[in-house]
């Protein structure tokens, strides 16, 4: 008998980006990504990774980590990996290119291992698991694919994909050795759902090129241009729109200025030496000669773009005449803070072209024709949705079943697939995950802890109020007070004098023994101070009593 696989997700079943995959065989783990996902709230924390508890557990049976692709919700949260778990990864050059300054400003030092598309490798030394790298198309260089082969046959995990006909640069996807790979037999096909809710095909990626030389011939004015800085196929499209039309280049905010200069270096990216000019060069040239590249296509308020649409900018300002182009698509919880980004850039005379108005963005995710195409190449026996919130994994699912496959499971987050002999099979005991909160300022290794994130939510809603009082050691008499303060909550204003008097009355009804103790006394204040306003508003604001002793 063969030694039984499971599949063990810990992040990205069941929500956008953390994906995070452990494969385990024979008492060894392969690790497939582990990313980050950004917050949709303002409440302080940057970074949200998923809770590597599990493989901490095991770490001595993890043999490797293999990277599909560089984005962050792939690579971001493997420094708090590797800080424990110190195993080669393997990636594509750009993959660890990205990867090399994210280690460096956490202060990982790691093993890592480029690879090639066709290259196999282990996941450890003995390991029963092994990574033969695939190909993709995504709207990141050197995207890849995994055919993981395993005593159960080959597993083929997607990564993020699309299937373009035309890539900008790059093989494309290697759909012949899919095919060859389905012929031969895959097991389980593990794939990306993001888009599985979209009917068709996603465009080409050259498709946007056309569609950024039409906005620039328009244009009176400077170009600014705001993308996701490691869609590096996109920035070469918008150099050649510039180059078209005479216009040097400058790029602003500190991912793009280092994503840009890292594709030069390793030659992703093309950009003939008249072209580039620094920001403060670029505010003596004239408006018809400029194109900006910039960050902040999410409405990121610290991002290059918003601070151009306040007027905030060091070096640039948007003027009438303008043309900025948001070259991204709408990020699903993004749409007020863009939406306010382009407001003001409206107020200040700009015209702003966006994704609807002309094809300036296409996916880099496929829609559910090509997803239906990769499963009837790959001919699976099984077959997991992978990447995507609960909706995303059910619709995906539902496309294998149309193209007959039997075997179908719709996992999440610390469920277990197990592929065994005798079939396959969900186990019935999942394995412990959650969600690790952190600062990127804290170099990526704080857990900020979900009770905190918890009372931060809690004061943006309800706010705080503040109770001051003094009283005497010995007998516990109110001396003065109690004083209040509150912050952000509903109903305080106007009914300090009512609230004064039930602080009073409950702190009258306390025994004299209890008068004495300050933390009886605290006690007292918060919930006469909490019931107050329960009555009142509806609402119970956290209560901060301060008691002093005279």
């Amino acid at each position: 008998m063969a030694a039984p696989v499971r599949i063990v997700p810990l992040g990205g079943l069941g929500e956008i980006g953390m994906n995070c995959m452990a494969v385990e065989c024979d008492g060894r783990i392969a690790v497939v990504d582990c990313g980050v996902l950004f917050p949709n709230e303002n409440l302080g924390v940057d970074l949200i990774a998923p809770d590597l508890s599990w493989l901490r557990e095991r770490r001595e049976q993890v043999g490797a980590v293999f990277l599909t692709h560089g984005h962050e919700d792939h690579l971001g949260a493997l420094p708090f990996l590797l800080r424990e778990i110190p195993v080669p990864v393997y990636g594509t050059r750009f993959t660890l290119a990205l990867l090399r300054p994210r280690l460096e400003e956490a202060g990982v030092r790691a093993d890592l291992r480029e690879v090639r598309p066709g290259d196999v490798r282990p996941a450890g030394e003995a390991s029963p698991i092994a990574a033969e790298f695939l190909a993709v198309t995504h709207s990141i260089p050197d995207a890849c694919g995994l055919a993981l082969s395993t005593p159960q046959g080959t597993l083929l995990h997607s990564g993020d994909f699309k299937i373009d006909p035309a890539p900008v640069r790059g093989p494309g996807m290697d759909l012949d050795r899919i095919e060859a790979l389905g012929r031969k037999g895959v097991r389980l096909l593990l794939s990306d759902s993001t888009n599985a809710e979209r009917e068709g095909t996603s465009l080409s990626e050259s498709e946007v090129g056309p569609a950024l030389e039409q906005a620039f011939e328009r244009a009176r004015g400077r170009v600014f241009v705001a993308c996701f800085a490691s869609n590096v196929h996109r920035l070469q499209q918008i150099v050649d729109a510039a180059r078209a039309f005479g216009r040097r280049v400058a790029f602003l905010g500190r991912s793009m200025e280092a994503n840009a200069r890292l594709a030069q270096e390793l030659g992703y990216l093309e950009l003939p030496a008249w072209m580039p000019v620094s920001p403060e060069e670029a505010r003596t040239l004239p408006p018809r000669e400029l194109c900006v590249l910039t960050t902040g296509t999410q409405g990121e308020p610290r991002s290059a773009l918003a601070r151009l649409a306040r007027g905030e900018h060091p070096d640039l300002a948007v003027a009438p005449g303008d043309l900025v182009v948001l070259s991204s698509r709408f990020i699903p919880g993004n749409e007020i803070a863009i939406g306010q980004v382009v407001n003001e850039l409206c107020r200040r005379g700009a015209e702003v072209a966006y994704e609807g108005l002309a094809p300036l963005h296409v996916s880099g995710h496929a829609q559910a024709d090509e997803q239906r195409r990769l499963i009837r190449l790959a001919r699976p026996a099984h077959f997991v949705p992978i990447h995507g919130e609960y909706r995303h994994l059910s619709r995906h699912a539902a496309h294998a079943a149309a193209e007959g496959v039997a075997g179908r499971d719709v996992l999440v987050d610390g469920q277990v697939l197990e592929l065994a002999d005798a079939g396959v099979r969900v186990l019935e005991a999942p394995v412990a995950t959650g969600r690790v909160y952190t600062d990127r300022d804290a170099l990526l290794g704080a857990d900020m802890g979900a009770l905190v994130v918890r009372d931060r939510r809690l004061l943006a809603e309800t706010g705080l109020c503040i109770a001051v009082l003094a009283i005497e050691r010995t007998t516990g008499a109110v001396v003065r007070g109690p004083e209040l303060f509150a912050r952000g909550v509903a109903g305080f204003e106007g009914a300090e004098e009512e609230l004064r008097g039930e602080v009073l009355a409950a702190l009258a009804e306390l025994s004299p023994q209890a008068r004495t103790d300050p933390a009886e006394v605290q006690e007292a204040v918060r919930l006469a101070v909490r019931r107050f306003f329960r009555r009142t508003t509806g609402k119970k604001p956290p209560v901060l009593p301060v008691v002093l002793e005279l």
